[in-house]
């Protein structure tokens, strides 16, 4: 290989750096992006924040006793990965941004000792019912309003039911389901 070779690679090599290159800062000028003001991670406080409670669509749907009827434990678990950000299920978990969930249902509001619930969560007086939970979980912003809680709510009646379902199973002692009446059992099969 004689030295007219060798200029020959090193000028090939040279030139594929600087195509490269090139194509680089192209593609920076073309996609530009400017740098996030705030680390997001892990909650996707964008969608949640960005929803309006004058435009999120809420399917009221059945009473709690009958969307708790076709409940399963198992899609509760499932919807709670949105809670789960916030929220820690297990006994004795640690709060995070909301309070620790385990044996909350049938639990006076806002009792959680060792966390700091804001003052429109303090004056709640009354319980973790199931109806109340459903209100809540509809819409936390309208159910208490002036609370810290960003989540928009969850629009279906049976991702609730299921939510609350999974909730009264983290307790070492569950309170009773809510029944349905045989009249509303009948028309619920009806439909």
């Amino acid at each position: 290989m004689n030295s007219h070779d060798l200029n020959k690679v090193a000028m090939g090599v040279l030139m594929a750096l600087l195509f490269v290159l090139g194509l680089n800062n192209l593609s920076e000028v073309i996609f530009h992006q400017d740098p996030m003001a705030a680390n997001a991670y892990p909650i996707d406080v964008a969608s949640v924040a960005s929803a309006s409670s004058a435009n999120v669509v809420v399917d009221a749907g059945p009473t709690i006793a009958e969307a708790m009827q076709t409940a399963s434990i198992d899609k509760g678990i499932s919807v709670f990965k949105k809670c789960a950000a916030c929220h820690t299920p297990e006994s004795g978990g640690k709060n995070k941004i909301g309070p620790n969930l385990y044996n909350v249902v049938g639990k006076d509001v806002a009792t959680t000792g060792d966390f700091k619930y804001s003052n429109a969560m303090l004056a709640v007086e009354g319980g973790w019912t199931y109806e109340f939970l459903n209100t809540y979980l509809t819409k936390p912003k309208d159910a208490i309003p002036k609370n810290k809680m960003v989540f928009a709510g969850l629009k279906k009646a049976s991702d609730r039911a299921s939510v609350i379902l999974y909730l009264r199973s983290l307790s070492d002692a569950p309170i009773d389901l809510p029944t349905v009446e045989i009249a509303e059992v009948e028309e619920i099969i009806a439909n």
